[in-house]
């Protein structure tokens, strides 16, 4: 008798759960701020899904660029939502920059470009972005990204 209950059901019950696989994240707040001359930068990003993760890049001229990772510090549990952070200190000289932790670049660098990207769950592929600075097309000049969304960096 189970065995004919069982075979009236066709393909899998829609059980209402969220497939975080399914969705690609999207940036759902984004702040940037450095803080005076000191040159302390912060990231924090919120998605609409888990993430596997994001990077920063910084320029002022696309010779030198940094790159930084930024990993989850929090997530929904049914993963509808990341909170990505990071934190960078000004290194005293660029020899000095550690990636995800410091930076050559104070809040006063001129011609300082900002690209942030976040990617898949899986970490491969970029679904959303942001950038920063004067002249955000520079990205594509300089061969590495482009993105079409800007951003003010909040001083403080």
């Amino acid at each position: 008798m189970l065995f004919a209950l069982l075979g009236c059901f066709s393909g899998a019950p829609d059980t209402g759960v969220y497939d975080p696989a399914s969705t690609p994240p999207s940036i759902t707040d984004i702040t940037v701020s450095c803080t005076g001359e000191s040159g302390k930068w912060a990231l924090d990003v919120v998605t609409d899904a888990w993430t596997g993760g994001g990077t920063l890049w910084m320029s002022a001229d696309g010779e030198y660029v940094e790159k930084h990772g930024v990993i989850s510090a929090e997530s929904a549990l049914d993963g509808t939502s990341d909170h990505l952070e990071l934190a960078l200190n000004l290194a005293a000289d660029f020899q000095d920059v550690h990636e995800g932790s410091s930076t050559a670049f104070n809040c006063g660098t001129p011609g300082l470009q900002g690209l942030f990207v976040v990617y898949d769950r899986a970490g491969t592929t970029a679904t959303d972005c942001r950038d920063f600075g004067d002249d955000p097309s520079r990205w594509t000049a300089w061969e590495i990204g482009e993105c079409t969304q800007t951003i003010s960096v909040e001083a403080r």
